[in-house]
């Protein structure tokens, strides 16, 4: 469930609560009370000191049950507010994280990226060899990347679905130790279905890749560092899909058109 769609069913449920506190009288009513002469002039609901009579808190449930009903777009607006508010709380949030996490972002080595090294926007993305969105933009990103001499794209291997994922990620990072990354990751992204263990083999055995070596370097732990790192860094910044790209210093979930990515990096790239 999306955190969007999460926060209407809360708020669906609390005005179902206000709604029912409204509509339905309370089993116990505080007794009204009586003043005596003697205890000096009598106080009321209205002076502010004394609790509401029964009559009284029955006028306010029937005045706030006609209102919504006559208005029911209130509630649409109450989600809407609240929707918006906890979008800007994230986004603050997901800032701060982003920026105190850039250096392990873009400035880390191991990292394989397409583009100019020194350029000054930078795209950093998540994702996943099975996701089909992911899929759909690798080609478009190499296509940014040759096209565009002025930006850096950085690719975060984060496999979470399932173990076939980690295997192809395995294998990606290590065909970066023989200088294949960017050929084998495109490769694996034509794929279709499941990457398997003869897939990704057949793939490096076309690119003139060293089979026995790349069989060990899947095993290295410092490629087990490398996943363990990025998974634990999406979560610090507020990744919770992929694809999720971070575009200068803004975090941005979800697949984008060509010329939707363009237009991001190009905003970057003035701001």
């Amino acid at each position: 469930m999306s955190e969007s769609r999460g926060a209407v069913l809360v708020a669906l449920v609390m005005a179902a609560v206000v709604a029912l506190a409204i509509i339905l009288p309370t089993t116990s009513e505080q007794p009204t009370q009586i003043v005596t002469e003697t205890a000096g002039p009598a106080t009321s609901a209205a002076s502010g000191n004394a609790p509401f009579t029964a009559l009284q808190k029955n006028d306010i449930r029937n005045t706030v049950r006609e209102y919504l009903l006559d208005n029911p777009q209130v509630i649409v607006e109450a989600i809407e507010a609240l929707q918006a508010r906890q979008q800007q709380s994230q986004q603050q949030q997901n800032h701060g994280a982003i920026a105190a996490n850039m250096e392990q972002l873009v400035n880390t080595r191991r990292d394989p990226f397409i583009g100019n090294p020194d350029a000054s926007v930078t795209v950093v993305e998540f994702f996943d060899y099975q996701c089909p969105y992911c899929k759909r933009m690798a080609q478009d990103l190499a296509k940014i990347a040759t096209e565009d001499p002025d930006v850096k794209i950085i690719f975060k291997e984060f496999p979470v679905f399932g173990r076939e994922s980690t295997m192809a990620t395995r294998a990606a990072l290590a065909s970066a130790k023989q200088g294949k990354y960017a050929e084998f990751h495109l490769a694996i992204m034509g794929l279709r279905g499941a990457p398997s263990e003869n897939a990704l083999f057949r793939i490096a055995s076309r690119l003139g890749m060293d089979l026995d070596r790349l069989r060990r370097d899947m095993q290295s732990p410092s490629i087990e560092t490398q996943i363990q790192t990025n998974l634990q860094l999406a979560r610090q910044v507020g990744v919770r899909g992929t694809p999720a790209f971070i575009v200068g210093d803004q975090l941005v979930p979800g697949a984008m058109s060509p010329d939707q990515m363009r237009q991001l990096i190009a905003e970057k790239r003035g701001s």
